[in-house]
């Protein structure tokens, strides 16, 4: 009696070995691109925040010290503890400019001269640049300028430097 061979049914599994690893590699590339564009966007929805954030507190310290306080830049910077070098890296003191502003929002020619003319404040962050790691792209990040303007208070002086008027005799 001889045996019977049972023909073998072939499923095509050898003409396709390696296309999953093919698919991996190129849907996976898109996923992480996907991935790291999104982490992206939201770190430069947070740089802008933080910018518009600088200029806002620099802008309320400028109304309150005295005027050109190193501090007031510092305050933009986010300087104070190195959190700058964490929150804004590459911003400098370059990139900030106080104003002082009269009435109608003109520049005061000299805040210290004109001192009684300063009515306004003014702090104007430009020209901050963020590289972006997004793989396969060379891109970066430059927000517009970011300003924002206070009303002038004390600009430092105190009620106790200012000398009361004398009655007359």
């Amino acid at each position: 009696m001889s045996a019977r061979r049972v023909p073998v049914r072939r499923t095509g599994r050898c003409d396709v070995r390696g296309l999953s690893t093919v698919e991996f590699a190129v849907v996976g590339a898109v996923v992480f691109l996907v991935l790291f564009g999104v982490i992206e966007v939201s770190r430069a929805a947070f740089t802008r925040a933080m910018l518009e954030e600088g200029a806002r507190r620099a802008a309320r310290l400028a109304a309150v010290c005295p005027i050109d306080d190193p501090y007031i830049v510092a305050a933009a910077r986010f300087t104070d503890k190195d959190w700058g070098v964490r929150i804004l890296p590459g911003l400098g003191a370059d990139n900030v400019t106080l104003r002082y502003l009269d009435e109608n929002g003109a520049v005061v020619g000299d805040p210290n001269t004109d001192f009684t003319a300063i009515r306004f404040v003014r702090i104007t962050i430009a020209d901050h640049q963020v590289p972006l790691f997004i793989p396969f792209f060379d891109l970066t990040y430059k927000p517009g300028p970011v300003s924002s303007t206070q009303p002038a208070e004390s600009l430092g002086v105190t009620p106790t430097e200012i000398t009361p008027c004398q009655p007359s005799p």
